[in-house]
């Protein structure tokens, strides 16, 4: 397995990857255009947030991307785990792991950042052993949002 970042040649595997996330953990069927659309954007401009991707013999198995937030109480950043997704016919070999830890090593090796953050479906039962088997532990907070 390796772990890069993501490049704008991966652009079609991370629209197609995050379609059948959505699709997947929610139920939604995105619309492809503005996806793709979005994924450009945070490839074309890493302040946005960045994939990493797993490959195996070449073929992009897995992807994790992650955003910024500022936290004044730690005068640092919390890197926000968003859009992960391992293809199928890799789950359960140990690509999310692998993704995962690349990040983390990476937090681990900037003072800057002071921690990583995510968020799961309550129904994910499945999802929450994974991260609270790499360490990861449950906040005693709700998310709330506005969509337009």
């Amino acid at each position: 397995m390796i772990i890069r970042k993501a490049e704008i040649k991966d652009l079609d595997r991370i629209v197609e990857f995050n379609y059948n996330l959505a699709f997947e953990t929610e139920d939604k069927a995105l619309d492809k255009n503005i996806l793709n659309k979005g994924v450009k954007a945070l490839l074309e401009d890493k302040s946005k947030g960045v994939y990493h991707v797993c490959e195996v013999n070449g073929e992009v198995v897995g992807q994790i991307m992650y955003t910024y937030e500022w936290s004044d109480w730690r005068n640092g950043l919390f890197i926000w785990v968003q859009s992960v997704y391992v293809d199928k016919e890799y789950r359960g070999q140990g690509v999310f792991k692998r993704l995962y830890n690349h990040i983390k090593e990476m937090c681990d090796r900037d003072e800057n950042i002071c921690g990583i953050r995510l968020y799961v479906e309550f129904e994910n039962q499945s999802a929450q052993k994974t991260y609270e088997s790499l360490g990861m532990e449950r906040c005693n907070y709700y998310m709330y949002e506005y969509e337009k």
